[in-house]
């Protein structure tokens, strides 16, 4: 009976060959080590590839999380948002900050920025809507020529609709104009 392979031994098999051909497809990897002995499936050379291309990406995140967490003094994004935006005149935009972040070599988002000075409590969300308190007859209604309040506008509906017609209103409030 032949003597199996302990699966961590296969496993650093696999990643040994891929070292030597990082080009190599899971069957050709499979071959390979067949004929040097070791039986393995495409399934461990899958998953073999998976965890170590993972493994490689968690390792470049973090050195990048690392080399570019803000300025030179090690401070972070937010860390250096704050300090900018505490040193600057009121009303702080984002995309200012964004701006002076930018000639200090940092990059950060106007979404990022925004977060931040909404946590240091120097914005505020702003709804947009009917104000309280308006009712429909109070409210003003605007035409080019002048202001007209509601009442107007009921009015003159009622007289076009009496006269069969914008265009016949029309021409009565001319004939009445020229009366005048």
């Amino acid at each position: 009976m032949a003597k199996k392979t302990p699966a961590a031994n296969r496993s650093n098999a696999v990643r040994e060959y891929l070292a030597k051909h990082p080009s190599a497809t899971g069957t050709e990897v499979v071959a390979a080590l067949k004929q040097g002995g070791i039986k393995i499936s495409a399934s461990l050379v899958a998953k073999v590839k998976a965890l170590d291309t993972k493994r490689a990406g968690r390792s470049k995140q973090r050195s990048r999380q690392t080399s570019t967490n803000g300025s030179a003094t090690g401070a972070s994004k937010a860390d250096s948002i704050r300090q900018v935006a505490q040193g600057m005149q009121r009303p702080i935009r984002p995309r200012d900050v964004v701006a002076a972040l930018n000639e200090q070599g940092i990059s950060v988002s106007s979404a990022q920025v925004s977060q931040v000075l909404k946590g240091m409590g120097l914005k505020r969300r702003r709804r947009r809507g009917r104000k309280s308190g308006v009712t429909t007859r109070n409210r003003i209604a605007t035409s080019t020529s002048e202001m007209l309040s509601l009442d107007n506008l009921l009015a003159a509906k009622k007289l076009v609709d009496q006269l069969g017609g914008v265009a016949a209103a029309k021409q009565a409030v001319d004939a009445l104009a020229k009366l005048s």
